[in-house]
């Protein structure tokens, strides 16, 4: 009976001395912290992801619109697409066939007779479903006027 009593008046002090201790304080708010840096941090690796892949894509199609009005390797569509691919693929973009539209001969930005091409690439982002406003299809175009 007298050890049940010591616990009884000992237990308001420890109670109070754990209230007081400050040494997990550090990792309860790295807990909340960390995971608003991680995505701060990952969302601007895919910013920057992003804007450099547009800038890419914006570069090929210019070049792709460029080949087709003063180089005669880039005289079919297929030898336009594949111009297209390769030059994504040597920036280390993947860009299929199928995402590059090409057209000879259009009006665009102004200039009549010009050689028009357009990307549309899909992102591939695990932020996605995190993120809402970001981009799912990247869009370049470019046009060139045909020389000659």
């Amino acid at each position: 009976m007298r050890t049940e009593n010591h616990r009884l008046i000992r237990l308001p002090g420890r109670v109070s001395g754990l209230a007081r201790d400050a040494r997990g304080a550090t990792i309860v708010e790295f807990a909340f912290v960390a995971p608003v840096f991680l995505v701060l941090l990952f969302g601007l690796i895919q910013a920057g992801l992003t804007y450099w892949t547009k800038s890419t894509l914006d570069e090929v199609a210019y070049s792709t619109a460029r080949c087709m009005s003063v180089d005669s390797a880039c005289a079919s569509s297929d030898a336009q697409r594949a111009f297209a691919v390769a030059r994504a693929a040597a920036y280390g973009v993947t860009v299929a066939t199928s995402e590059v539209s090409v057209a000879s001969g259009t009006t665009c930005k102004g200039d009549t007779n010009a050689n028009a091409v357009t990307i549309t690439h899909a992102v591939a982002s695990p932020l996605k479903r995190m993120v809402p406003f970001l981009p799912y299809d990247l869009v370049a175009s470019a046009c060139f006027p045909v020389v000659g």
